[in-house]
This record gives structure tokens, C-alpha cells and sequence, in this order.
């Protein structure tokens, strides 16, 4: 192998051409290959998170309908808690609820009128105290049409006796055909108001 000889001009030109490729080839692959890698790793990871983020956003979009569903089934379910349970007490609407029950089940009033209002936590109790003189069917009626009011009730202290004049009623039953009062009831019935919550 012969020894380079640094005095001929070729092979200065073939170091010199030799190290500028070395040159352009470490500045290519410094400046310009290197970071087009790390960018194109850089954009690789975000398009996998970008389409995992998607794929999560798409099992969440099928799910919108069901949860605005739900949301106007929940509104309306509040207007209707609302409804029975109302912030102020509805009282000439209640009176004539029982009223109208009391009037429709045939039952003789003998005692309707409201008592007082008790204070709770989040809500108030409205009381009203009812005295009827009726027969068994009419007495049962009543308490149906009581329990379907479109909101919450409670009856309290019921007290069923035999009505006083129940002869005279089964006479009178007998020769004209018609339902004889048989017993006296009084009970206490109690509505319910929400109460508006400090802000």
C-alpha cells in the first residue's frame, strides 16, 4: 500500500472533495435529517393520542341522545315533584280537591277545617281535620279518591264509630232503597309544601 503523498495535487483535491462530502453529509444529517426524525416522531405520537382522544369522543357521542333523553325525562319529573309538592300551600285548590271527594263518595260532612301548618326541615305539613257520617262503600270511596290526589297525602288519629241514628238509617233504607250512613268517621289528613332552601 503506498503512503499518501500530500505534495500531489490530486490527492489534496480528493481530501479536500473527501472531507466536504464528510461535511455536508454531518450537516445534513445533523441539521436537517436528525430533527425531520424527531419531528416526525413528535407528529406520530400526537396523531395517536389525537385518534385515541377521537375513539373516546365517539363512544361519548353515542351516548348524547340517551343523556338528553334522560335530562327531559328528569325536567319533567321535577315539574311534576313541583307540582306536588308546590312552595306555597295550594289551599283553595286542596279544599276544593276534598271537597269535591267528599261531595262525590255521598258522604254527610260533618266537620272540614284546616288546622295548623308545621314547620320541618325542608318542607311544611298542612293539616285538616274532617268529620263524615257514612256507609262502608261510600267511607271506602272516599279513601280511594283521597289516595289518587296527584300529591302526597297522610291520614292521621282515624276514628270509626257507629252512627247514632244507624235504626232510623236502615228503616229509612229498607222502604226507599237506598244506602244507609252506618258509621261516624273523623281523621286528621295532612298535605305537603316544600319550603324555599336559604341561597
Amino acid at each position: 500500500m503506498q503512503a499518501l503523498n500530500l505534495k500531489d495535487k490530486k490527492t489534496i483535491y480528493a481530501l479536500a472533495i473527501s472531507l466536504l462530502i464528510l461535511a455536508g453529509a454531518y450537516f445534513v444529517y445533523t441539521y436537517m435529517w436528525e430533527p425531520f426524525t424527531l419531528e416526525e416522531q413528535r407528529l406520530e405520537s400526537e396523531l395517536r393520542n389525537a385518534e385515541s382522544e377521537l375513539s373516546k369522543i365517539n363512544v361519548q357521542k353515542g351516548r348524547i341522545a340517551k343523556l338528553e333523553a334522560e335530562l327531559v325525562a328528569a325536567e319533567n319529573e321535577f315539574e311534576r315533584l313541583k307540582e306536588m309538592f308546590p312552595e306555597e300551600e295550594k289551599v283553595p285548590m286542596r279544599l276544593q280537591d276534598l271537597y269535591a271527594v267528599l261531595r262525590s263518595a255521598g258522604v254527610q260532612i260533618q266537620k272540614f277545617s284546616p288546622g295548623p301548618r308545621t314547620e320541618r326541615e325542608y318542607f311544611f305539613e298542612h293539616r285538616y281535620s274532617v268529620a263524615v257520617n257514612a256507609g262502608y262503600h261510600m267511607l271506602g270511596y272516599l279513601f280511594a279518591e283521597i289516595a289518587n290526589f296527584n300529591y302526597p297525602t297522610a291520614i292521621a288519629d282515624l276514628k270509626i264509630s257507629r252512627y247514632s241514628g244507624i235504626k232510623q238509617e236502615i228503616e229509612k233504607a229498607e222502604s226507599h232503597g237506598w244506602t244507609p250512613i252506618t258509621i261516624s268517621v273523623s281523621f286528621n289528613l295532612t298535605t305537603y309544601t316544600s319550603k324555599k332552601v336559604a341561597q
